[in-house]
């Protein structure tokens, strides 16, 4: 299998034990930052999306302010610049929201191989 089919199956790291986490966060949504009152409706969808996602059970409030940037920035579209992509990589992994950061953290999606 290929090094990429791997990171997007979760398996970057075999042999390391990880910890799976729930398909949905079910901690409540926070509410987004008072320069969300700009945002679209498909922000605050996005807004949503992300909170529920099961990487979300590993945050905190702290994260409000990058999460509300990965919103904006995603919602730009492909009229991002070099720097502004490179951002939305970075904010990507930190959140632990790509397979490869995910398992190199020692964490797993329900139905990954193990």
């Amino acid at each position: 299998m290929a090094n990429n089919e791997n990171l997007r199956r979760g398996r970057s790291r075999p042999g390391i034990a990880r910890t799976t986490l729930p398909a949905e966060c079910k901690l409540p949504v926070p509410t987004p930052p008072e320069r969300a009152e700009e945002w679209t409706d498909g922000m605050l969808a996005r807004w949503v999306s992300l909170w529920k996602g099961p990487s979300a059970t590993l945050w905190d409030d702290a994260c409000i302010g990058m999460v509300a940037l990965l919103v904006e920035l995603e919602s730009l579209g492909t009229n991002v610049n070099a720097a502004q992509l490179t951002e939305v990589r970075r904010i990507s992994e930190t959140l632990l929201l790509t397979p490869g950061s995910l398992s190199a953290a020692g964490y797993a999606l329900e139905g990954w191989p193990v």
